[in-house]
């Protein structure tokens, strides 16, 4: 067999009318036997590289040779289910382990060749014996951006320390940053990186010279039903539209669509899988070139001059999205109604309204609070057992209560919302019902710590620094800045001096810092 029937067939048991690009460039190194650092997100085709590498490097006859870590339990249904529509054909399974009623996983139950978990559930396991790793031939990363956001990545660094050096390793990431650069030279010495844009310094590209287009139409939805609806609104009034599918199924979808909404389907050609037209409509009406679902090429997205570009893809890939963007240059314009805060379901709606909070900041105080259970737990494992406690409260027998329940206590919108305004320097918190050492609005003064990003520094450390060396109340702590070589905090200005005084000096993720007035406000 061929290696371009290969990669189709890898791709058509995954539902893809086209071969992923990120497949077609892993299929050189893989085949070599190299390590390979992708930055790609979910939609991208990825689990189509984690069965070309697992029919590469396992065999059916053998037990345990493949380990895929990921972020979520929901993330490792998906990826053993793609996984396995292909490898399954080869002789190969692919699958997660059972859960024993205590959590913990039940790898006695894993008679598979691939097997996919999270590393904190795998750890332990290791440690205890109960999972060999001697005949390991493969090691693949999913997600390296969530694996530490999720704070499961204190968890891998102690599985990389106990492989081999010759097992192969796959490492993805939507995210490419220092941190990632460092695992890369550190677990994957001299792979291959794709796409090498991703890994380089360099100016933005002009995606209008080399046929891209200049703004790019977005449509996030989290069911087909969503994203036909998406669809048919962006396209509305044009003369000429032309769809590319991800699937065989979305083409029969999209469609249909269409026809219902007026347009006369023509024979599909030039690799469109659409092609539709508005009868009697002028050569004003213009024309539009759609991708209903994520693109599986930078290739696939080059338009027409004039040509309007829509992308309707599952609110889950925008990140993969974002990714293609970047490469071409091309700008993102969210469609009305497609917002991030509201284009998902019910589940991330409330991810939403969690993610606005952390980003409006204002909750460092908490942070004391929880400090004692996160150094217990960590703090992926506290903040699902707050979001339980938000999810079940006023809930009998134990029944979680509705999603748009959820929302609204989550906005505030019942009787715990409070009586006072929110006072927005504070990033939200009401000016009278926090700590009793907060001051008035506006009595904060900024102060300069020369400690930032580039030393791993987080708002924790800085919180645990100032009250741990200066004894002044979280609540006198105000917005907190993290930049790339220093931070900004925001201090009660009665005890401002007290602060820069017994901090100056005071080592911080294990470098002496300055500390002082912020003069540039």
């Amino acid at each position: 067999m061929s290696k371009e029937s290969s990669l189709s067939e890898i791709a058509a048991a995954m539902g893809f009318r086209r071969v992923p690009e990120v497949l077609a460039a892993a299929e050189t190194p893989i085949g070599r036997g190299h390590h390979l650092a992708l930055a790609a997100g979910r939609g991208s085709g990825v689990e189509s590289v984690y069965a070309l590498a697992i029919e590469e490097a396992c065999d059916p006859e053998a037990g345990l040779q493949a380990l895929v870590l990921v972020p979520t339990r929901d993330r490792a249904a998906e990826v053993a289910l793609a996984v396995q529509r292909y490898v399954g054909s080869r002789g190969l399974k692919a699958g997660v382990a059972k859960l024993r009623p205590d959590g913990s996983l039940d790898v006695g139950t894993a008679t598979v060749q691939c097997l996919v978990a999270r590393p904190s559930l795998l750890l332990p396991e290791i440690r205890l014996g109960r999972l060999g790793l001697g005949g390991l031939q493969l090691l693949v990363l999913d997600g390296v951006a969530d694996l530490e956001d999720l704070d499961e990545w204190t968890s891998v660094e102690p599985i990389l320390d106990t492989l081999d050096t010759d097992i192969r390793r796959i490492a993805v990431t939507r995210r490419v940053d220092d941190d990632f650069g460092a695992l890369v030279q550190r677990q994957l010495p001299r792979g291959r990186r794709w796409p090498e844009s991703a890994f380089e310094e360099a100016e933005a590209p002009n995606p209008v010279e080399k046929g891209y287009p200049e703004c790019l139409d977005v449509g996030l939805g989290a069911t087909a039903e969503e994203r036909l609806s998406l669809l048919v609104g962006a396209v509305a009034g044009r003369g000429n539209i032309r769809v590319r599918c991800r699937s065989e199924d979305s083409r029969r979808d999209v469609a249909a669509a269409l026809e219902s909404a007026g347009y006369t389907l023509a024979e599909p050609g030039d690799g469109w899988d659409v092609i539709a037209a508005l009868p009697e409509a002028d050569d004003a009406a213009g024309a539009c070139r759609a991708w209903f679902g994520l693109p599986l090429s930078i290739e696939s997205l080059a338009v027409g001059p004039g040509d309007q570009a829509v992308a309707i893809v599952d609110g889950s890939h925008r990140a993969q999205l974002e990714i293609l963007a970047t490469r071409v240059g091309t700008t993102l314009r969210f469609l009305p109604g497609s917002l991030p805060a509201t284009e998902l379901n019910p589940l991330g709606r409330y991810r939403s309204l969690v993610r606005a909070r952390v980003e409006r900041g204002g909750t460092d105080a908490e942070l004391l609070v929880l400090q004692p259970l996160v150094h217990e737990f960590g703090t992926a494992r506290v903040a699902a057992a707050l979001s339980d406690l938000l999810r079940r409260s006023e809930a009998t027998d134990g029944l979680v209560r509705p999603w748009a329940d959820v929302e609204a206590a989550s906005r505030g919108g019942d009787r715990h919302r409070s009586s006072r305004a929110p006072d927005e320097r504070s990033g939200g918190a009401s000016s009278g019902s926090g700590s009793a050492h907060r001051g008035a609005r506006g009595a904060w003064s900024r102060v300069f710590i020369g400690a930032g990003n580039r030393d791993s520094v987080r708002v924790g450390d800085l919180v645990g620094a100032i009250t741990g060396e200066t004894g002044i109340a979280g609540g006198q702590i105000g917005k907190i800045e993290i930049r790339g070589s220093f931070s900004l905090v925001e201090i009660d200005s009665q005890v401002v001096d007290q602060v820069i005084d017994r901090l100056n000096g005071t080592p911080i993720r294990g470098r002496e810092v300055t500390v002082k007035h912020d003069r540039g406000r």
